[in-house]
């Protein structure tokens, strides 16, 4: 393979903390990350699934601390842990996100155990806000699937080298049946599956990346007013592109209930990183976003980033009683249909 194509490669199967990590010996390495910020709405309604942000300053709605432990046991056979304080966790109560060995062969690698979903462009580091621009990933689209990461089976990847400038790897992986339960709002909800299966593709090159997913599953949802299982397929699309300074990413999810989508732009200049996002939400949750911010990186390590978002909804909707980008319908809170946020927050990695 040429150093071009050896770079995407590199950008395809490496975690961004191992730019960072502490190696305790020679097969195994300790790393982590983490998000923390002051943010506040000037809107009542809890805003973001698994964050709630409102009109009372928050200094703990985007907290994240995640720890990975990489061990090298033989040669071409490895493990990876990670454990993630997530925005929704008390400090008491982590979440293990991963936890699986690795055993690589040629041009292919299989994975069991505990595993991330690959679904979007960032899933790989979706809790590492150092690796992307802004402070929180586009809502439309990574609040899609309720905050679901990772599931409990098995993958395997395939690596061809299409040319001297671009590499695809495909992944196709099962999960086995789970029980995961999600709390917002003051409610849970448990989501049972039966299966979970998909397909992930991703094609890279020196300056692009181009990722496609699909996700398969049967599940029963409870409390719910229906006993009957249901089947959800998911579909994503999304692409990213640098050019000069530039830095262009787009994704669009899209299921039985909602379409969603994003466009993104951001320009670094020394040290700032300007950037907007524009999205929308169709069908389930209904509404558009604005986001302006700006990045300042104080090291490849530590990072803050300064936002303004503001999310929109029509009057028909909102009477109609849907949620947007809220937890729950502001019009049950009496409240307006429009929200601005405000965010700062500091990213790191060691």
């Amino acid at each position: 393979m040429t150093q071009k194509s050896l770079l995407a490669l590199a950008v395809l199967v490496s975690p961004l903390t191992s730019v960072a990590a502490i190696q305790i010996t020679d097969n195994f390495s300790i790393s982590g990350f983490g998000s923390t910020s002051i943010t506040k709405s000037d809107n009542s309604t809890p805003l973001f699934v698994h964050r709630e942000i409102t009109d009372e300053t928050c200094y703990d709605c985007d907290t994240i601390f995640g720890l990975q432990a990489d061990l090298s046991i033989i040669e071409d056979v490895n493990a990876s842990v990670q454990m993630v304080k997530r925005p929704q966790d008390h400090w008491s109560d982590v979440e293990l996100e991963w936890a699986y060995l690795n055993y690589e062969v040629n041009q292919f690698s299989f994975r069991g155990g505990r595993l991330r979903i690959p679904l979007f462009l960032i899933s790989e580091y979706y809790y590492i806000g150092q690796a992307y621009p802004w402070a929180r990933p586009p809502q439309e689209v990574y609040d899609s699937i309720l905050g679901f990461t990772s599931y409990e089976g098995i993958s395997a990847s395939w690596l061809w080298d299409v040319n001297d400038e671009a590499v695809v790897r495909i992944t196709p992986y099962y999960g086995f049946g789970n029980d995961n339960k999600v709390k917002f709002s003051g409610a849970r909800f448990n989501f049972k599956t039966d299966y979970l299966a998909g397909l992930s593709a991703e094609l890279s090159g020196f300056n692009y990346r181009v990722h496609f997913g699909y996700l398969n599953s049967k599940y029963l949802m409870s409390p719910s007013s229906s006993s009957e299982k249901e089947t959800l397929n998911i579909y994503t699309l999304g692409g990213e592109y640098s050019m000069d300074d530039w830095l262009f990413m787009s994704e669009v999810q899209t299921d039985d209930l909602q379409t969603n989508w994003y466009v993104s732009a951001a320009y670094s200049i020394d040290k700032f990183t300007p950037y907007l996002v524009y999205g929308e939400s169709h069908h389930r949750r209904k509404s558009n976003s604005v986001t302006a911010g700006i990045r300042y990186d104080l090291s490849h390590k530590i990072s803050l980033n300064a936002e303004w978002q503001g999310i929109y909804m029509e009057r028909e909707n909102y009477n109609a009683g849907n949620e947007g980008q809220f937890v729950t319908a502001p019009i049950h809170y009496n409240e307006d249909k429009d929200v601005q946020v405000y965010t700062v927050m500091i990213n790191f990695i060691f």
